[in-house]
C-alpha cells in the first residue's frame, strides 16, 4: 500500500510539475531578450518626466532598425551608441538641463516585473543602462528588444508578439493568462536560482 501511495504521489507531482515548469523554449526568453534600464538624475518631478522623455526618444530611434535577433539589435546599438547618447543629450538639453549622459551595455540582474500586458521572469538579462547625470533617481525598466515597449507591440495579441520576435513557448510563458500560471513559473524560477545558485 506505502508503494501505491508513494508511486501515486510522485506521478502526481511529476505531471504537475511538468504543465509548470517552463520549457526550454520559454527559458530562452532571457537569450531573446534586450533589457533598457533608464536611471534618472534624480527623484525630482523634472527629473523623472525628464527620464521618460529621454526613454520615449530611444525607444523610438531604437525601434525604426532593421534587426531580426537579439544579436543584430545588441550590435546595432553598439554600433549607434554615441549617436544615442547624443539623441538623450539632445532632449536633456532641450529640457533646459546639462546632465551629461552615459550608455552601458552588458548583463544586468533584474526582478520578476509586471507590466499591464505581459511580464518577465526574474534573471540576468542583456541590459542597456542608460544613466542621466547623477543617476540617483527612480528607475525605469522595460524591454528594448523585441521592442514590447513600442507600438510595434500594439494589440498584445499572438502575432504582435510574434512579429517582433517571441516565439509561441515565449509568448505564453509572458502574457498572462487567466489562471495566473506565468506567476507561478516565476516564482518557481526563482526559488531554483536561490537553492541552487542558478544563474539563469
Amino acid at each position: 500500500m506505502k508503494i501505491f501511495v508513494t508511486v501515486l504521489v510522485s506521478a502526481i507531482v511529476f505531471f504537475t510539475l511538468q504543465n509548470i515548469i517552463p520549457t526550454q523554449d520559454e527559458f530562452e526568453i532571457y537569450d531573446a531578450t534586450v533589457r533598457l534600464h533608464v536611471l534618472a538624475n534624480s527623484d525630482s518631478e523634472q527629473d523623472q518626466a525628464l527620464k521618460l522623455k529621454v526613454r520615449d526618444e530611444l525607444l523610438n530611434t531604437v525601434k525604426e532598425y532593421s534587426v531580426n535577433s537579439k544579436e543584430e539589435a545588441i550590435e546595432k546599438i553598439e554600433e549607434n551608441k554615441e549617436n544615442l547618447i547624443k539623441i538623450a543629450e539632445d532632449v536633456v538639453k532641450k529640457e533646459g538641463k546639462a546632465y551629461p549622459v552615459d550608455i552601458e551595455i552588458g548583463k544586468e540582474y533584474y526582478q520578476t516585473r509586471y507590466y499591464e500586458d505581459f511580464a518577465l521572469p526574474a534573471g540576468e538579462y542583456t541590459s542597456v543602462r542608460v544613466i542621466i547625470g547623477e543617476g540617483d533617481g527612480q528607475n525605469w525598466w522595460c524591454v528594448m528588444y523585441p521592442p514590447l515597449c513600442t507600438g510595434a507591440a500594439i494589440g498584445y495579441d499572438d502575432e504582435a508578439y510574434l512579429e517582433v520576435g517571441l516565439t509561441k513557448g515565449q509568448y505564453n510563458l509572458i502574457t498572462e493568462n487567466q489562471s495566473g500560471e506565468y506567476k507561478i513559473k516565476f516564482k518557481l524560477l526563482e526559488i531554483a536560482a536561490e537553492a541552487f545558485g542558478i544563474e539563469y
